[in-house]
């Protein structure tokens, strides 16, 4: 069982380093997640996680791209190391700017609590009508307790951002929450399942490779459909 688990952890974050690897050779989204759009399709905005760019969710985002849904990457979100509030205002200013409406938001991780935010305390105008939100931590992350930084303390079960989120309940039947067998970050079945929320368990192994998970892709395409 030990070595079983170290080989989910080893060829997860070899696929989390490549993925990272992506973000220095291709540094802007694909022409396509902004230029095939039809109009009845809902725009779709991309939330990762902490340390991550874009490119860990585009193996979701490309099918929906080809399908039509306008695409935002969030580029002005860097490497995703804002405290959630900070950056729920950053998604909230995008969606302004745009003056986008009916939002499907698909997130990885810290990228779906700063989904279940924006609903909470940014949506006023009820313009986020979905997050989908893949491997996240509702219930906080344990490891986040042992790493030094605050970046990674808001993380922690007993974090600030955590409780706050935990005691709104009312947006959490906007919320699907997917999550994996094994995570080598969160505990999936105490940490990603949401009361209220849609949860779903798939047969997927580690925190970043849950990504290119083809049954994940097929959930989350019918989700947004």
């Amino acid at each position: 069982m030990k070595i079983k688990r170290l080989g989910h952890w080893t060829r997860d974050y070899l696929y989390a380093v490549q993925r990272g690897g992506n973000a220095f050779i291709f540094r802007k989204p694909p022409s396509h997640y902004l230029g095939h759009i039809e109009d009845t399709k809902p725009p779709i905005i991309l939330i990762p996680g902490i340390f991550e760019k874009w490119h860990f969710l585009q193996a979701i985002a490309d099918p929906l791209s080809l399908k039509g849904h306008p695409v935002y990457a969030l580029e002005h979100l860097g490497y995703n190391t804002k405290a959630i509030p900070g950056a729920a205002k950053l998604v909230r200013e995008l969606i302004d700017e745009k003056n986008l409406r009916d939002i499907i938001i698909i997130a990885h991780s810290k990228g779906g609590l700063i989904g279940k935010y924006l609903l909470a305390f940014c949506n006023h105008d009820n313009r986020v009508k979905k997050v989908i939100a893949i491997a996240t931590p509702f219930g906080g992350s344990r490891p986040a307790r042992f790493i030094l930084g605050e970046k990674f303390k808001e993380l922690s079960p007993d974090g600030e951002t955590i409780q706050k989120l935990h005691r709104v309940k009312g947006v959490n039947d906007k919320i699907v929450s997917i999550f994996g067998i094994f995570d080598n970050h969160i505990w999936p079945e105490s940490s990603s399942r949401l009361e209220g929320a849609e949860n779903i368990q798939v047969e997927a192994y580690g925190h970043h490779r849950i990504l290119n998970n083809k049954k994940v892709i097929e959930i989350i395409v019918d989700r947004v459909r």
